[in-house]
């Protein structure tokens, strides 16, 4: 486990919580580049609401009624601190000015010089910055001149000009749970309820303020009456001079401070003050809902069906919003539907039904077209071509269409009524006749038994019994619909728990980000040279060093899925298409299994010992000898043969004929053969016509034909060529018969060789089928096992800036350029393992054959005790470089160059000789790796600059940025962080002014 997954170093603490802040940013960004202004503005928060809620708002009604009170106009700058007049003092604030520099410059981009940070932190700027407040509020207000397209509508307001909520305004909406908890602390048991500030870091944070105030401007000690000044003083003692000038809003945040008492009371500035202040305008915030097994749309809006949610009512505001329809039972990016698990089974139920059935009944054009040719080229096989392209793109186009439309009846039918907000009785009822209907009518109309085809029998069995199970979900879903007081939240395997899981970890991570800031704060010391809490806080962040922890070894892993760690604190969120995906994998690793248990099996029954059929190997290989036996050439052979045989026998005859030894008269032999022929008395009609067609039946014709043997007479230079002669003799009747006994001698040669390569022993084909199905099973159970570890550890890293995402400009435009290529993911899971496990079983599978072979075992012995021997050469080798780097070297240095020298020769040489094992090795581990990466998609296996060719244009390995691209979309609909920002904005939705008002926000 701990070799497949990466082990990886998590940052954690205060820079961690930056990086992923950052990257929250980034994700609530709509636009495709990545802006640097670490913004959200109202286009950001509209996209959001329409594809997370199906709630429609136009840009300009989120910027009037949600970010008008949440995004005020700040200061870009929040580094304005004040510092003490000593020389010292001086040395320590260029020190901290550099670094603060450093720091702006590496983690934000922001270039502000040294000597500026310095002038900021000087107490003299501090009081220049309050007189020229003063002087901006006596001089008549100037004409502002806007800038952007000057040929824009009147009255419409430019991308410049439009709220904006920046990084610290983001915090602090997600801060706004947690000032609600302060306001009902003293009302709740201690230990319940979840994670929130602390009664003692609260305190910390007015006493801060209190002692930052005191050290704006003035030695005095300030009054802590909650005056229009004081808090004017406060924002420009943090450098919000924008803020500071709006005295309307001052006003307010005096009101607001005030709840509660009477114009004669007094307000001061203490904990109870300060929480009057942060939590009078959220009082709407229902804290049992963190906690509750309920959407935050829900929480918000209410819904009858679950306990716990809002009470349905209308909204109290003037928002214009739509609820559109979005078909939130198969959304696979926003997670809407109410039954996950039923989602996943109606997909594999689509998967096992299409290959269990449909793909073997689609019919198919390329079958009527006529076969190639075989041992021909393009030219002869121009018509087959022709007909198998055209009638393959058809076959394609048809199979293509029928998937989509299985995929729309399967999963889309099949899931309506799945939802989250309301579970109607009509639309239930009808997906379960339709899913009725498909579980039965192909088992019914094509069976499920297929002898012989035990996969195929197994992958309908599994649709079966997948389709009986969606069948069951949804009638629970119909009871569920009848019920009129059915409480949702008691449902098992519904979605419900994941979206508790999500507002919990949300608590629970707001938290952490809260700890790891009080620890920082908690550092300080009152003898700094900077007097200011918030100035000596950003000046340690600046000098932060990166803190990590190993995360993601087996033990970790293990205790972090079975406790729930993961989606309870960590609050990732597993998409449904990852998930079903896993499932499939799972499916394919029992079907992978069965498979190897069928193959093994047949193998062993049809393995026939040598001895019981000596050509039983022959016949099987008939395309392989069928060369070998072909009439033609054996016939030619034969002929050229036979010729040779009759030209030596002329030849024999004429010696004889010469040496007076023979002496035959023709007339009379072609008499007696013609009488012979035409008297055809013998019983074998072979024999009488091969010795009949051996000579033409004409006597004279065979004299002359015989004249150079039967007549002396004739000058021996004057005689017939024997090669003429020869040729008069007909020999077509011998060519057949021996051709025959040729061609089954033939035949028999290369049975006889291949029975000698034929595995001798029965294990010498089972044991490697059997460890190959075993070794792809395991290559799938182990591919299998390590997705949701990966998911995990690939979305951490994302958080973390581990892997560059949306941050960076590169990455950002790839990654929103795939956004949608999620959907190759299923499919990539599903085949991707199944090739991968058949490519290690088959490889492991492949080298135990030729070991145990009896052709090749005598290699792999040799092999063997090369590498044995090479193995314990380099074993000693090792030892010896060992010791010469221990002895010789220090760091990159040599204490004795001479014996370094001496050592590194002799080490060279070596090397050079060994490199070929090296290179055997490296390409073996990269073979076996390569095979099994085909199916791990979760992970990259080629480098970055072996994947991109042609300058990015090219890419060897995409699916792994697909893989990454989904989880992104996943995250910006589903991080903690942007679950709470959603459920807050629903409450601005609802509430409208009356809910974080401007007032609030600004405190």
């Amino acid at each position: 486990f701990t070799m497949v997954v990466a082990i990886f170093e998590q940052p954690i603490g205060p820079l961690a919580d930056l990086s992923e802040l950052l990257y929250v940013v980034a994700l609530h960004q709509a636009s495709v580049e990545y802006r640097e202004d670490v913004s959200v503005n109202a286009e950001d928060i509209s996209l959001f609401l329409i594809s997370r809620y199906g709630v429609q708002c136009s840009p300009e009604n989120v910027a009037e009624f949600i970010l008008k009170d949440i995004a005020g106009k700040r200061n870009d700058t929040i580094l304005q601190e004040g510092g003490g007049s000593t020389e010292s003092a001086e040395l320590n604030q260029e020190s901290v000015a550099q670094d603060m520099s450093i720091f702006l410059r590496s983690k934000f981009g922001v270039t502000i010089k040294a000597e500026d940070l310095k002038d900021l932190l000087v107490e003299d700027k501090l009081a220049r910055m309050k007189e020229e407040l003063e002087t901006a509020k006596e001089e008549p207000p100037k004409e502002e001149v806007k800038q952007g397209n000057s040929n824009s509508p009147k009255g419409e307001k430019s991308s410049e000009d439009s709220p904006k909520m920046d990084l610290v305004e983001l915090v602090a909406m997600l801060m706004i749970p947690e000032f609600r908890k302060l306001e009902v602390m003293e009302q709740k048991v201690e230990g319940e309820g979840l994670a929130s500030v602390s009664d003692e870091n609260f305190e910390f944070c007015v006493n801060a303020m209190i002692h930052d105030l005191a050290s704006f401007g003035s030695s005095e000690q300030p009054s802590l009456e909650i005056t229009p000044s004081m808090i004017r003083d406060l924002f420009l003692r943090y450098g919000e001079t924008t803020l500071a000038q709006d005295d309307e809003l001052i006003d307010e945040m005096v009101k607001a401070a005030r709840t509660g008492l009477s114009d004669k009371d007094q307000a001061f500035l203490d904990k109870s003050t300060f929480v009057k202040a942060l939590t009078h305008d959220i009082e709407q915030y229902n804290l049992d809902h963190e906690e509750s097994i309920t959407t935050n749309y829900d929480d918000v809006f209410g819904n009858p069906k679950m306990k716990n949610s809002a009470e349905a009512e209308e909204p109290q505001n003037a928002v214009s919003f739509v609820n559109k329809f979005t078909m939130e039972t198969v959304d696979m990016v926003a997670h809407t539907y109410f039954c996950r698990t039923q989602m996943m089974i109606n997909w594999l139920f689509f998967v096992f039904t299409y290959f269990a059935y449909l793909y073997y009944e689609t019919p198919s054009f390329t079958r009527g077209c006529p076969r190639f040719k075989y041992m021909s080229g393009w030219a002869e096989n121009k018509t087959q071509a022709e007909c198998n392209i055209v009638n393959s793109i058809l076959d394609w186009l048809i199979s293509f269409g029928l998937i989509c439309a299985a995929g729309m009846l399967f999963v889309g039918l099949g899931s309506i009524g799945n939802n989250l907000k309301k579970t109607h009785l009509v639309p239930c009822l009808f997906a379960m006749a339709f899913l009725i209907f498909l579980t039965v009518y192909f088992p019914l109309t094509f069976g499920i038994i297929v002898p012989g085809q035990e996969p195929l029998i197994f992958m309908r069995l599994v649709a079966l019994t997948l389709g009986s199970v969606s069948t069951i979900a949804r009638l629970r879903l119909i009871v569920i619909a009848c019920k009129q007081h059915v409480d949702l939240t008691s449902v098992p395997f519904t979605s419900l728990k994941s979206e508790a899981a999500i507002k919990k970890a949300s608590a629970v991570k707001v938290a952490k980000l809260q700890e790891n800031a009080f620890a920082l704060h908690g550092k300080l010391t009152e003898s700094s040279a900077i007097r200011s809490y918030f100035g000596q806080a950003l000046t340690s962040f600046a000098k932060l060093d990166p803190q990590y922890r190993k995360r993601f070894n087996w033990d970790d892993c293990r205790q972090d899925f079975s406790s729930g760690r993961i989606v309870n604190e960590d609050g990732v969120f597993f998409s449904g298409r990852l998930l079903s995906g896993n499932l499939a994998q799972m499916l394919l690793c029992v079907v992978i299994m069965g498979f190897g248990y069928n193959a093994t099996k047949y193998v062993r029954d049809n393995w026939i010992p040598l001895e019981e059929r000596a050509n039983a190997v022959a016949e099987s290989l008939e395309m392989v000898i069928t060369l070998a036996a072909d009439q033609t050439i054996v016939k030619s052979a034969v002929d050229g043969c036979l010729e040779m045989f009759v030209l030596f026998l002329l030849r024999v005859l004429y010696f004889l004929d010469n040496a007076g030894l023979l002496r035959l008269d023709c007339i009379l032999l072609g008499t007696f053969l013609q009488s012979f022929c035409e008297r055809a008395f013998f019983e074998d009609e072979d024999d009488g016509d091969f010795a009949c067609s051996l000579f033409t039946s004409a006597p004279e014709q065979l004299c002359e034909t015989m004249d150079p043997i039967f007549r002396p007479t004739t000058p021996l230079g004057k005689a017939m060529p024997l090669d003429d002669v020869a040729s008069a003799i007909n020999i077509t009747s011998l060519v057949s018969p021996i051709s025959k006994v040729v061609s089954q001698a033939m035949s028999d040669n290369i049975a006889s060789q291949v029975n000698i390569l034929y595995p001798r022993d029965r294990s010498m084909v089972v044991v490697p089928v059997a460890v190959a199905a075993g070794v792809a099973t395991l290559c799938a159970l182990i591919i299998t096992l390590l997705f949701l570890p990966s998911i995990t550890a690939t979305t951490l890293k994302l958080r973390t800036g581990v892997i560059p995402s949306v941050c960076d400009p590169k990455t950002r435009t790839q990654y929103t350029f795939n956004v949608n290529s999620g959907t190759f993911i299923f499919g990539s899971m599903f085949w991707g393992i199944l090739a991968s496990s058949l490519l290690v079983g088959g490889i492991v599978g492949f080298i135990l054959f030729l070991a145990m072979w009896q052709v090749t075992a005598y290699l792999i012995m040799q092999g063997v005790a090369l590498g044995i021997g090479i193995s314990v050469t380099l074993l000693l080798k090792w030892l010896l470089k060992r010791t010469c780097r221990t002895k010789l070297y220090r760091g990159f240095y040599r204490n004795n160059p001479l014996r370094a020298n001496l050592a590194e020769l002799v080490n060279e040489s070596f090397n050079f000789a060994t490199s070929v094992a090296f290179a055997i090795i490296r390409m073996v581990k990269l073979l076996f790796l390569a095979a099994f990466y085909v199916g791990r998609i979760d992970t990259k296996f080629l480098a970055p600059g072996a994947n991109e060719y042609l300058g990015g244009l090219v890419y060897v390995d995409i699916f792994p940025d697909y893989f990454i691209a989904d989880i992104l979309s996943t995250e910006a609909h589903r991080h903690p962080y942007i679950e709470r920002l959603g459920t807050l904005y629903l409450y601005k939705l609802k509430y409208g002014p009356t809910f974080a008002t401007r007032a609030g926000c600004a405190w």
